[in-house]
């Protein structure tokens, strides 16, 4: 009975008997490539900083639908509440400025200065023991982009209107400080926001009621300046004013960072090592056969 052999690319035959003569003549190099690999990757994998992750979930805050309705059935007045600087667009429009604002570079630069953060972002360049940076500091540009891209997610579900801010770093109660201190701030500055345009369409809207004397035109008046003023008492009262939380950020447990994945590390390192433990072995099985068959 003929030996069973695979045919490669070129059309070659190669003896699969070859081969395993080969991995057993190696099979201390394969062994040893899987000992090192596995072992290089089992270090990695426990001498790694950890990464823990914690999570917040919020919902838009009702209050925001704002003056829609009312922008709606004011009809040849909405020139007024324009320019009055009242907002008649949608709950969802208040939801997006909200998020953007959350991950615009202002409100981000200024979280990281208020919080002291530079010297944990690049603790590599920061002496602590004399509390000067090691060289050149970081830009405030550099701190953004490295929170931005690298520590801060946000995702938002359109179908279910939850949103989910996530921040992962080395400590696991840091992670879940920042993220609910960002909630916390970002409510804060649209509750700011929501105060100072209420106060300037109600510093107009009161001008053009005391100038204007038809009546529908003043009852109508009247009912922006009823608007705002709901406006700003639900801005200064509600502390969720463009987000509810219904799920705080907790610290993960001690065991559970999100990377390095220990299992899935050591399984890498065994699976690459066998992989060039074979590879060497095949090489220097056909590189040994061509020289014995070239002296001959």
């Amino acid at each position: 009975m003929s030996a069973p052999a695979l045919a490669s690319d070129d059309g070659d035959i190669i003896d699969s008997r070859k081969v395993l003569a080969a991995l057993t003549a190696k099979r201390w190099w394969v062994l040893g490539s899987v000992v090192l690999f596995t072992a290089a990757f089992t270090g990695a994998a426990f001498l790694m900083t950890p990464i823990y992750r914690s999570t917040t979930i919020l919902v838009a805050a009702s209050n925001n639908q704002g003056s829609g309705g009312l922008g709606g059935a004011l009809g040849d007045l909405g020139g007024i509440a324009s320019l009055a600087g009242i907002n008649v667009s949608t709950k969802t429009s208040m939801t997006e400025e909200a998020l953007a604002v959350l991950k615009s570079r202002e409100f981000t630069e200024r979280f990281i200065a208020d919080e002291n953060l530079m010297p944990k972002l690049f603790a590599r360049k920061w002496d602590a023991a004399s509390g000067k940076w090691k060289g050149e500091p970081p830009t405030p540009d550099r701190a953004y982009r490295y929170f931005n891209e690298k520590i801060r997610s946000v995702d938002q579900d359109k179908k279910s209107g939850l949103t989910t801010v996530q921040i992962d770093w080395k400590n696991r109660f840091e992670s879940a400080a920042w993220v609910n201190e960002l909630v916390h701030r970002l409510n804060q500055e649209m509750r700011t926001r929501a105060i100072a345009d209420a106060d300037a369409s109600l510093g107009y809207l009161d001008k053009e009621l005391q100038s204007t004397t038809v009546v529908v035109t003043h009852d109508a008046i009247g009912h922006l300046i009823e608007s705002q003023v709901k406006q700003r008492m639900l801005a200064t009262v509600n502390k969720e004013y463009a987000f509810r939380v219904v799920d705080r950020g907790m610290p993960a447990d001690a065991d559970d960072p999100i990377k390095p994945q220990k299992l899935i590390m050591i399984a890498a390192g065994f699976t690459l090592g066998v992989m060039i433990g074979t590879i060497f072995a095949l090489v220097s099985g056909g590189s040994r056969r061509q020289t014995v068959e070239s002296e001959r």
